[in-house]
């Protein structure tokens, strides 16, 4: 299995479809919750796109904006008719660690010149929104997944991303291991272990991750850990049985990981989510 493939079928991914029509204010998107990520598609209009530590874009024709993380953005139409667009919010699971966001702070601007599919997916979006058929609902929430899988398949193919999981998934030396490092969170991996499987010495493979991932080969494995772990606890399986497929080798192991990463115990974290 690809990773792609892993982190949208292993997680429980969700999309929302917020908004969808003509937008003739300034919209500011601002989520309150870190693990939720953006997707807006601007079919027709002119506007400004702006978010911190940033020079506004302004975007003249149609694209797709991806932001895989919770950074403020505003989008201000420059024409009197507005924007035809449509907004999606993607998470991996009710208080999940969302796996794309992490370590990643950057947004993407997908231009649909050399990229028709998505044009045509989006079409279907709108006209199931139009028609409102029977079965639309359901529709639209398989469309805007696909339509978010597009989205991630474009930006590892054009290197849209500098930094983050999804720029370590496009390079040679790094993808291979964290496929297995998904796939396998139980293994006992070192930082030897793992700059093997990168084919570099220990020292060139600590910086390299780094440079690359925005985080430290270690500290990853940690939050990867707790991402697999938070699902496995929604799943119903018991504190000690996660511990064993995460890679801890008792319950009070990873009850302080997870402590140290999410600032709740695992059960607290649970009946939070229960409550």
């Amino acid at each position: 299995m690809d990773t792609i493939t892993h982190l949208f079928s292993y997680f429980n991914f969700r999309t929302d479809l917020f908004f969808i029509g003509n937008l003739c204010h300034i919209g500011t998107f601002e989520e309150p919750d870190p693990n939720k990520g953006y997707l807006h598609f601007i079919r027709q209009g002119h506007c400004q796109f702006s978010h911190p530590n940033k020079a506004p874009i302004v975007i003249d024709r149609p694209c797709v904006v991806f932001s895989p993380s919770h950074i403020v953005h505003h989008i201000h139409p420059l024409d009197a008719q507005g924007l035809d667009i449509f907004c999606i919010k993607f998470d991996f699971g009710e208080d999940v660690r969302n796996p794309l966001t992490h370590s990643l702070q950057d947004i993407a601007i997908v231009y649909l010149d050399t990229q028709p599919e998505l044009r045509n997916i989006a079409n279907l979006i709108f006209s199931e929104t139009e028609k409102q058929g029977c079965g639309y609902q359901a529709a639209i929430q398989y469309l805007c997944a696909y339509f978010a899988i597009q989205v991630v398949r474009c930006c590892l193919e054009q290197k849209r991303i500098n930094v983050g999981l999804l720029k370590g998934l496009t390079d040679k030396y790094l993808a291979r291991l964290l496929l297995d490092i998904h796939q396998y969170p139980e293994r006992n991996w070192q930082v030897d272990m793992m700059a093997e499987y990168a084919m570099m010495s220990r020292s060139r493979f600590a910086g390299y991750f780094k440079e690359m991932m925005g985080i430290s080969p270690m500290d990853y494995l940690t939050q990867w850990r707790i991402t697999v772990a938070q699902t496995l606890l929604q799943k119903g399986l018991a504190v000690s049985l996660v511990a064993e497929k995460v890679g801890y080798s008792h319950s009070a192991a990873l009850s302080r990981a997870f402590t140290r990463e999410i600032g709740l115990s695992p059960t607290e974290w649970l009946n939070k989510q229960k409550g």
